[in-house]
């Protein structure tokens, strides 16, 4: 089975490498006076350190409900299920409803194209051409899956987001087809100007909403979710409780009560306020030193997603940036099968401003060397 080409990558890279490589948070935000607070009162409560419900602690489903049904899209806490990241919460999607095959983006969210692709179910890609999603083709092969597996805001990796009028369209196709669509809203919080309604709006019983706390709060609690009608996760339920009983009662605590004190807000705002200036800092050096990679600014989530010109393979330069001390992720590692490709994707969320400078002149020094071995090759 192949491994996530960012997984290794993490794994290899030293302490002077500069990564642009992984969907790393800025560590210097996670909250850790208020979470420290959390986990005190947390733990005077042994109940805190208990098996819990599988579906996840009533309070903590409870806020989520009214996250939802504040954005206009009715939901109860029997309508949430609270998973061990968002990662498991793909996992067990597929592996209940994508046995038979489902549409993706192409390109796509690689952590969702390796599970699914783990457990056995194909795959049929809708392209992102022009930054939007070819609804043509998507259409062609939801219309045979009657399954789609789509990220709407700020998409990984292309940091795209679908216009109200798509997401209008794709929630009729999913009732008209009576299918089901999994929206992965992770980075959906993370905007710079204003919050999209999700897709599901427009299909509340033909959706599946995943979310996240990896995001916007700290990916090492592994704390997802998954909303929905309460029939479609009955099945997914049944399988979290053979693969993990229940996610972590500790983490779901931590998570309510940082909810419960009301800093929640206030925390996103910091957030976004940060990774905006980090997106345009990114954009900045990629324009002045490295202006042969070309790319649209996003409006908010954690990457810059681009293509160098077409005689690049963005894998062989990448690895040889590794070797000189700085990574990006290949492009071609977000579609199935892994083709060759001059797309590439950049994280602004975990490096630092200085790390980014320094980072983007190695990649554009060694990318001017690897076009003049090129070019001796050619020749």
């Amino acid at each position: 089975m192949k491994r996530s080409f960012i997984r290794e990558i993490l794994e290899v890279i030293g302490s002077d490498t500069v990564s642009f490589a992984g969907g790393l948070p800025d560590e210097t935000l996670f909250p850790m006076e208020m979470l420290q607070h959390g986990a005190h009162s947390a733990l005077q409560d042994p109940k805190s350190l208990q098996y819990s419900l599988s579906g996840g602690i009533l309070s903590l489903r409870e806020k989520l409900a009214s996250y939802y049904t504040g954005m206009g899209l009715e939901t109860k806490a029997e309508n949430i299920l609270i998973t061990t990241g968002a990662q498991q919460a793909l996992d067990l999607i597929s592996r209940v409803y994508f046995r038979f095959g489902t549409t993706v983006e192409a390109p796509a969210y690689l952590g969702a194209l390796n599970a699914f692709s783990a457990n056995g179910c194909p795959l049929y890609g809708a392209t992102l051409d022009n930054y939007k999603l070819n609804l043509k083709t998507f259409e062609r092969h939801f219309a045979v899956t009657k399954r789609a597996y789509l990220m709407c805001d700020f998409q990984n990796p292309t940091g795209i987001s679908y216009s109200i009028e798509d997401r209008e369209a794709l929630g009729n196709m999913a009732s008209h087809y009576d299918g089901i669509i999994v929206e992965d809203g992770a980075y959906m919080e993370l905007f710079f100007e204003e919050r999209m309604p999700p897709m599901a709006l427009f299909a509340p019983h033909h959706s599946l909403h995943v979310g996240s706390f990896s995001k916007t709060l700290a990916p090492g609690l592994r704390l997802g979710w998954i909303r929905g009608d309460v029939h479609l996760l009955q099945p997914i339920l049944a399988l979290k409780e053979r693969s993990d009983l229940h996610t972590s009662t500790l983490s779901q605590r931590l998570a309510d009560e940082f909810w419960e004190s009301g800093m929640f807000g206030k925390h996103l705002r910091k957030v976004r306020a940060c990774y905006k200036e980090k997106c345009d800092l990114l954009a900045h050096e990629l324009n002045t030193q490295l202006s042969d990679f070309h790319f649209t600014k996003p409006k908010g989530g954690m990457f810059i997603y681009g293509s160098f010109t077409q005689e690049v393979d963005a894998k062989e330069l990448a690895l040889a940036c590794l070797k000189s001390g700085a990574v990006f992720v290949p492009g071609g590692e977000f579609y199935p099968g892994a083709p060759t490709s001059a797309e590439a994707r950049f994280n602004f969320s975990g490096a630092t401003p200085e790390e980014m400078k320094r980072g983007i002149a190695i990649i554009a020094q060694t990318y001017k060397e690897y076009m003049h071995q090129k070019k001796q090759r050619i020749a």
